[in-house]
């Protein structure tokens, strides 16, 4: 009698058991299939940026990129971090597509993706663009926020970011200065100190001078402003630029420069002299040098001393034709001719030694003879990737 009861429970747990497999493997085989779908989605996503990573100037790939770019703009505001992920590296074309997309599907962000964006802006570990676009779409979403975390930001690796961080305080010592201006200078200070871009750093200056605080540009952007100059060589109908005057040739077999040794220029013998950039602007004058030459070539050599191997940034800013060398190594080369001229305005990537590190610089000036032609000057700096400016350390 006692037998039918435990078979009544036995079948009781039997169905119970099949009830709970069938549970765990339905909900394994959604989650498996929710992956796969997820994976899918991720997959696709890569595929649309690609195709917008591949535009190009003058509408290379934009016969790929305008379908893509409408799929992507229905990208989940969850998976915004992809889309953020793809500004690294990209060229400033496919930035200004990828830029647009960002802000469409933010758009569609509710309040409480505010959380995603404040994460992915200030983690150093993203990409800096990426960043940088988080903190804008922030600033339009919570601006309060985002004035905050901007604050934080003055030394951030993401320049995006650094240059938010030191318009606002630009922005706060312009309050300040007429009422406090001890407060404006400090805040002023401590912009110079974090600033990188050129306008910034020049705003700053300019300000901290109505202040009585004067500050020369060769020495907060830190001009390399001692230079040994060979000049004149001949540049009539610019066949200097591809010539190979004999201080490239040494340089390139060598990587330095005998400065002892003379050379038959332009207008008969010359030898290395010594050439110093201006106080206030670091600017080097081959043409006051030079007694206004024209269809001229100038070699200008320097020695930069580093006190560790780095990563460096060689920048120019030169309205002639010009060339730059780096311990016998060509950097970069850009043939033209008062088409304007400004700090930073050609920059390179190179890799500093530890020690003395060799510099040669070509300067060519053409024969044109109005009045806005007149000029043969440079103005160079070594920097780190950030764009701050590296002594030189004996």
């Amino acid at each position: 009698m006692m037998k039918q009861p435990n078979m009544e429970l036995r079948g009781k747990i039997a169905r119970l058991t099949m009830v709970t497999l069938m549970t765990v493997t339905l909900m394994t085989v959604t989650a498996i299939a929710a992956k796969k779908t997820s994976a899918q989605d991720n997959a696709e996503i890569a595929q649309a940026m690609d195709a917008i990573r591949n535009v190009g100037k003058e509408g290379t790939g934009f016969a790929q990129a305008i379908p893509a770019a409408n799929q992507l703009r229905q990208t989940s505001v969850a998976k915004i971090d992809l889309l953020l992920d793809a500004m690294a590296d990209t060229n400033p074309v496919a930035e200004n597509w990828m830029r647009g997309i960002v802000f469409d599907v933010a758009r569609k962000s509710p309040p409480s993706s505010n959380a995603n964006l404040k994460r992915y802006a200030m983690d150093p570990s993203n990409n800096p663009t990426g960043r940088g676009l988080a903190m804008e779409l922030l600033q339009q979403i919570d601006p309060a926020t985002a004035t905050k975390l901007i604050a934080e930001c003055l030394n951030d690796p993401s320049l995006p970011l650094r240059e938010m961080a030191v318009e606002q305080a630009i922005q706060r010592a312009e309050k300040s200065a007429k009422g406090q201006p001890a407060a404006a200078i400090a805040d002023y200070r401590i912009s110079l100190a974090a600033a990188r871009h050129p306008r910034q750093l020049s705003r700053i200056i300019n300000a901290l001078g109505k202040l009585g605080e004067e500050v020369q540009t060769a020495d907060a952007f830190v001009m390399l402003t001692d230079w040994k100059s060979l000049a004149p060589l001949n540049n009539v109908d610019g066949v200097g630029f591809d010539m190979e005057y004999a201080p490239e040739k040494q340089f390139a077999s060598s990587k330095s420069i005998n400065l002892k040794d003379q050379q038959t220029g332009k207008n008969g013998s010359i030898q290395w002299q010594s050439i110093t950039g201006s106080a206030d602007l670091g600017e080097v004058d081959l043409a006051e040098a030079y007694e206004k030459e024209k269809g001229a070539v100038g070699y200008l050599f320097a020695e930069f001393e580093s006190d560790q191997d780095r990563p460096a940034q060689a920048r120019l800013g030169c309205i002639n034709a010009n060339k730059v060398w780096i311990n016998g190594k060509l950097l970069m080369q850009n043939e033209v001719y008062h088409a304007g001229s400004m700090i930073d305005q050609y920059i390179a990537n190179f890799s500093l030694k530890k020690g003395t590190n060799r510099i040669l610089l070509k300067i060519c000036q053409n024969e044109q003879e109005e009045s806005w032609a007149q000029d043969w000057k440079f103005q160079f700096r070594i920097t780190d990737p950030s764009g701050k400016g590296l002594s030189s350390k004996p």
